[in-house]
Formats: structure tokens, sequence, C-alpha cells
């Protein structure tokens, strides 16, 4: 038998939690991961998660949630670090979320060619911006809303392109994910 402190049974109760909360953003995102991820991505999303939540140093321990600490070290978070999704579009999205909870997306003017990593022989791509909106309650529905953005090789210059998602529920943890998916069209089939 241990004998544990009650600081450190908030702790373990809160790294417990925190695995219940990744494990449902992790189903929740299934459809749109699709298996495209590494094979530790599941350990690396909750130690971040659990990180972000340990941020929140105005809270006790037991008290904290995605909800109300800082979830910047999210940021830039890779599903696959085996394909790194900034290494194959370089340009930066803005995301932001309004007064009236809609997330908005500016993706600034690029010039597929130069800022667009095309996989081999391939000439035609999709940027899909995926919105999960989740209260992190087991068997409650996730809101979920995306908008895909077809790119050409030979297209010269791609203007800016600006999306608007609805209204997303209060109290709601909001993750914004994006991935490039490439394929080649033959006019013939």
């Amino acid at each position: 038998k241990v004998n544990q402190t009650k600081a450190t049974k908030l702790s373990s109760s809160e790294f417990t939690q925190c695995s219940r909360w990744a494990k449902l953003l992790r189903l929740s995102l299934i459809p749109f991961l699709v298996g495209l991820t590494d094979t530790y991505m599941y350990r690396r999303l909750t130690g971040q998660l659990y990180q972000a939540l340990q941020s929140n140093t105005a809270m006790g321990k037991g008290l904290r949630t995605p909800c109300n600490a800082d979830m910047s070290a999210l940021v830039g978070f890779e599903f696959n670090t085996l394909s790194p999704f900034v290494d194959y579009f370089l340009p930066k999205l803005d995301v932001s979320l309004d007064s009236q909870r809609q997330l908005k997306v500016v993706i600034p003017e690029f010039e597929p060619k130069t800022e667009v990593v095309f996989a081999e022989k391939t000439y035609q791509a999709e940027l899909i911006v995926y919105v999960l909106a989740s209260h992190l309650e087991p068997n409650t529905a996730a809101i979920e809303t995306h908008f895909i953005l077809p790119i050409e090789r030979p297209t010269p210059l791609i203007p800016e392109t600006q999306w608007t998602s609805f209204p997303l529920p209060e109290g709601c943890f909001v993750m914004v994910s994006a991935k490039m998916l490439y394929y080649n069209t033959n006019k013939f089939t």
C-alpha cells in the first residue's frame, strides 16, 4: 500500500481526468484523422493537454479544466510527427473566436508553387480545416464543422480566404485542426 499525500492524490486525479478528456478528443477526431497519426499521438496529446492544464496556477488541483486553463500549449500540436502539417503548408493560418462565439479562419494570399509542398506527381490538393466543439463529457455529442480550400499547383496565386463558422455553444472546448490531402484527377475516368 502506498501512502499518498492529499496533493499527490489531487495530481493523480487531475491526470486521470486529463487522460479522459484527451481520449474524448481523440475519439471525436477519428473521422478527421482517419488513421493518419503517428503511434505515440495519444500519449503526446494527453501529455500536452496535462501540461496546458498545469499552466493554470490560479486554480487549485482538481478544479482545472481545459475550459479554464491556457490551452496555448496545444497550438501547433502535430498529430503526425512523421509528416508535420507545417512542412507542407507554409502560409500561417490565423484563427480567432469572436464575441458571438463564431470561429474565424483567415488563410493569407499564397502561391501554391512555392508555399505548398506537393506530394510527388500530384497537382491537386485540398486544405481541410476542421472545427470540433465539445463539452468534454462522456456520451455528449460533439459539434463539428469544416471547410475545404481546393489548391492546384499551377495556380499562380490564391487570394486571401476567410471562413466563419456558425456560433458555437457556450462552455465548449473548441479545437481547430488542419490537414492537406493530395490527389490527381484523371479526366477520362
